[in-house]
């Protein structure tokens, strides 16, 4: 017997409401539709008929809009946005919500579009608060508020004016060096941990809230190893410091801008321990955002 046979010869055995339930799963090969469909005709019945009558009942939660999560038939959740049915009413269109967090690369905004077959789509758990809850609730996520671009611009003009000033003021004072160089990297530190900063590849590296709650917790790791980092920065200059008078005379030659080379190896020591620390520093707070979504 031909499959075309064989189809036939199934449906026409069946109840119309059997044959409407089986018309509203879906799922059938081009063949079998076609032949249920000349089946469903001859009993003046239609696709529609079997969506109108046998609709999943979670589609009745699915207005255009809502927000939730959706189960799939292989076990698969994901969180989306409903956008409606499509004109044949067998697939929802669906904005995809990405909830893997917080990355170093980025925000993670994009929502990609999907168009789900009804039959594949076990359930839907509307979530109307959605957008308040972890991870999209994120302060990290949220625009800059006033108060916050204050203090980063503080810390900022600490970091740029204020080293100078302190150079000046310490001029007396014993380790003078090093002191002025830990005031200044302590706010370089700070600064490029905690803000928005821009990449090669063109987009922007996120910055971090200091009350997000995945934040606040790694404080005190972060002061730890801050302390750890200004000793190694400490010792290394003082060990410099220590040298530098059985240097050859080419070390302190100056420049064009009165900076010789042993000054210049001192910033590039500063500078090549603070970009360790920032890196270091946005790992854990990036990592410690991956394990708070989780």
């Amino acid at each position: 017997m031909s499959s075309k046979n064989a189809f036939d010869g199934h449906y026409h055995t069946l109840s119309d409401a059997a044959l409407l339930k089986l018309a509203a799963e879906g799922g059938f090969t081009a063949e079998a539709e076609q032949d249920l469909g000349k089946e469903l005709a001859h009993r003046k019945l239609s696709f529609d008929d079997a969506k109108r009558h046998f609709a999943p009942e979670w589609l009745d939660k699915a207005d255009a809009g809502a927000l939730g999560v959706l189960s799939l038939a292989k076990g698969e959740r994901i969180t989306v946005q409903i956008v409606g049915l499509n004109e044949e009413g067998n697939r929802l269109s669906v904005q995809v919500i990405p909830t893997e967090g917080f990355t170093r690369k980025g925000l993670r905004t994009h929502r990609s579009h999907r168009h789900i077959p009804l039959h594949r789509i076990a359930s839907f758990e509307p979530r109307p608060d959605l957008m308040e809850q972890w991870p999209f609730s994120d302060p990290c996520r949220h625009q800059s508020s006033g108060l916050r671009l204050l203090l980063m611009s503080a810390i900022f003009l600490c970091m740029t004016i204020g080293s100078p000033i302190a150079m000046a003021v310490l001029r007396d004072l014993p380790y003078r060096v090093q002191f002025v160089s830990l005031i200044a990297y302590t706010f370089f530190v700070l600064f490029f941990t905690f803000a928005t900063t821009g990449s090669r590849g063109g987009g922007n590296v996120p910055g971090y809230k200091f009350t997000c709650p995945a934040v606040e917790p790694q404080i005190p790791r972060l002061l730890l190893r801050h302390l750890i980092f200004l000793v190694a920065l400490f010792v290394l200059e003082t060990a410099a410091q220590s040298i530098h008078s059985h240097l050859s005379d080419w070390w302190n030659i100056q420049d064009k801008r009165g900076s010789t080379p042993f000054e210049g190896l001192l910033l590039l020591l500063g500078i090549g321990l603070a970009m360790a620390q920032i890196l270091t520093n946005k790992s854990l707070l990036n990592r410690a955002h991956r394990e708070f979504s989780a």
